[in-house]
């Protein structure tokens, strides 16, 4: 079955082009798609159907992986538009010589969180199954990022511990090895995102950061009130980004 959440990007009034345009976020884990007036809908890559998916004249992807979905997209619909990261876009200016060598959900999360504040220096998070940190300046001026291990590849790293229970819940002291593995890699991860944060806070006094992700909702608690929360940045991105080039 596809989850539900609601469009946070935009205006909700149809029109011309949200009608016929679909938007597909295709993650590692998981394939987000809305149209420009719709609630977003996910899936896990492993029960994905192409049935479930609305008409649409245009549709503009974004796929970091699972290339085999990609295809599926292309042999159903005439018109699809597979994005990839560009060296110089609008206001963002990427530090890569490569561009192409950028994950484009990098690439469009940027986009949007310069969409929603401009002009400032932005920390922009994407804690999914890796964890993702782009820093750009006030002048759009993409800085770098770093990479690090999502919750899954951490629970996985060390095979005498290794689960597939993914749950966040306390970085607490546990009085069982299992309890222990899980809290102390949620403890990694969540200090690893905290220590990025105030580095970036002492570079950029006033500076914003955005995060979006899988996780969020569980680790959100534990990271500084400032921190601005986004369902869906790099559909958003999207979107943003087939407004000008569409």
């Amino acid at each position: 079955m596809w989850q539900v959440f609601s469009c946070t990007y935009g205006s909700t009034q149809p029109s011309l082009m949200s009608q016929s345009s679909l938007f597909i976020d295709i993650g590692n884990s998981a394939v987000k798609c809305r149209t420009c007036d719709s609630e977003v809908f996910t899936q896990g890559v492993d029960l994905f159907s192409l049935k479930l998916l609305p008409k649409a004249d245009l549709v503009w992807v974004s796929a970091v992986a699972h290339p085999n979905i990609v295809q599926a997209i292309k042999t159903q619909f005439s018109n699809v538009k597979l994005v990839e990261p560009l060296k110089q876009y609008g206001r963002l200016t990427l530090s890569y010589d490569d561009p192409s060598k950028l994950g484009v959900d990098r690439f469009l999360a940027m986009l949007a969180a310069l969409e929603s504040f401009p002009n400032q220096p932005l920390l922009v998070i994407d804690a999914g199954s890796a964890v993702t940190f782009d820093v750009i300046d006030a002048k759009g001026m993409h800085q770098g990022g770093l990479i690090m291990p999502g919750i899954r590849a951490l629970r996985a790293s060390f095979a005498k511990f290794s689960t597939n229970d993914l749950s966040i819940n306390t970085s607490e002291l546990k009085n069982s090895t299992k309890g222990a593995w899980q809290s102390g890699t949620h403890a990694m991860l969540v200090s690893a995102v905290n220590s990025q944060i105030h580095n970036f806070e002492l570079k950029y006094p006033g500076g914003v950061i955005t995060i979006c992700g899988g996780i969020v909702k569980e680790i959100i608690k534990e990271l500084p009130v400032s921190v601005k929360s986004f369902d869906n940045l790099v559909l958003d991105g999207l979107e943003s980004y087939s407004q000008s080039m569409g």
